[in-house]
């Protein structure tokens, strides 16, 4: 048994002697040091004969001294067989390390005390690390919240931007549709002006003409210049009446939209000689809001006279059509087509005026325009806007 227990020891021995990564030391129970390992020297700096005799309280900082740090660890080691500490130690050329340790009580085989081991880890390498962590964790903190700031004041201002485009975008509409008004209502004071004035000097020169014609039956030769002068006051006053339709069809006041498109389509394919049909698909025949039917029905008449001023179609063709909430006019030629492109960019364009007009109309509904063309292939418009029922 004596030797088993000698060669045990012989072992421990070795085994504390070739720790190089911790220290390992013993003390009184005063905290006198009377054993010390090679790792305590790599650790601490001391060498065994330089530590061996005085007290661990070498190893502690001024500050845990002062605060009797070295005698409340072994009491807190005899008091619960075992103290753990992380704090800073101090080596022996005065600098400062981080190290992790646990602390036990040494008793003999009748349980008295007879000092105590301690081993010690060196953590300064972790706690350095953990600080550049750190100090980099803040300093990505600090950069986020910096960016941050900048994305703050950044969507600050294109919210400033973009409060303003609308507010600027609302009084371009609001101007514009005051402006669609004032231009409504001044076509509807001239067709009236036309119809009133001019349509009934044109009926009173006809009726003349007309009597002048029978006075004159037995000259041949006067009675000839007078039915073609006659032929030409009928023609002037189709031309008039056409004109006060264009300015401002009363049919659409009272009957709503599709009866003014109708009645629009026939005249203009009667008057432009050009074959065109007009048919509505799912029609409810609810009346929609002025302010849409009168911008409708202008887009359809702008489409319609592009297709006689520059299209040169043999047919052409309009749509009116309800489906989900949304009202469609489509506008069809098989003219000879152009680039839409083209025709847009280019300024003072009488075509790419008109098509200009149709968008800002239809926009001003709150929907949009698109227009298929190609050269040689036809045109194709199409207006969609919401449908609604009630005064705009």
């Amino acid at each position: 048994m004596d030797t088993g227990t000698g060669w045990s020891r012989d072992l421990l021995y070795q085994l504390v002697d070739n720790v190089r990564e911790y220290s390992i030391f013993a003390t009184k129970p005063d905290g006198e040091i009377v054993s010390w390992n090679p790792g305590g020297e790599k650790i601490f700096g001391y060498t065994g004969d330089e530590i061996i005799g005085q007290k661990c309280d070498i190893l502690f900082t001024p500050d845990d001294n002062a605060k009797n740090e070295p005698d409340r660890e072994r009491s807190v080691a005899r008091q619960k067989g075992w103290a753990s500490d992380e704090r800073w130690h101090m080596r022996k050329d005065g600098s400062r390390f981080f190290a992790s340790g646990i602390m036990t009580p040494l008793v003999d085989e009748n349980g008295e005390l007879t000092g105590f081991a301690k081993i010690c880890r060196d953590l300064t390498d972790r706690v350095n690390l953990q600080h550049q962590l750190e100090e980099h964790e803040s300093s990505v903190e600090e950069k986020i919240s910096e960016r941050t700031k900048q994305l703050s004041e950044k969507n600050q201002q294109l919210h400033i931007e973009v409060v303003d485009r609308k507010q600027r975008e609302e009084m371009r509409v609001d101007i514009l549709r005051k402006i669609v008004r004032t231009q409504e209502d001044e076509r509807k004071r001239i067709a009236r002006e036309i119809h009133d004035h001019i349509g009934q000097q044109m009926t009173v020169m006809k009726l003349r003409l007309r009597a002048l014609g029978t006075l004159c039956k037995d000259t041949p030769l006067a009675a000839k210049h007078i039915a073609d002068l006659e032929a030409v006051a009928n023609q002037i006053d189709a031309d008039v009446d056409f004109l006060a339709w264009e300015l401002r069809p009363s049919v659409l006041d009272d009957l709503g939209l599709a009866p003014a498109v109708d009645k629009f389509v026939d005249d203009w394919s009667r008057h432009f000689n050009i074959p065109a049909e007009f048919r509505l698909v799912d029609w409810n025949g609810t009346l929609l809001a002025p302010e849409i039917e009168i911008n409708l029905y202008r887009i359809a008449q702008e489409a319609l006279n592009n297709v006689c001023k520059h299209a040169e179609a043999k047919n052409a063709s309009v749509i009116l059509e309800q489906r989900d909430d949304l009202v469609r006019l489509i506008v069809e030629d098989d003219g000879r087509g152009f680039d839409v492109d083209s025709t847009f960019e280019v300024s003072g364009d009488d075509r790419g005026m008109g098509l200009l007009g149709m968008k800002e109309r239809a926009e001003l509904l709150g929907g949009n325009i698109e227009i298929e063309s190609a050269p040689g292939r036809g045109t194709t418009v199409f207006a969609r806007v919401p449908s609604r029922h009630e005064n705009l």
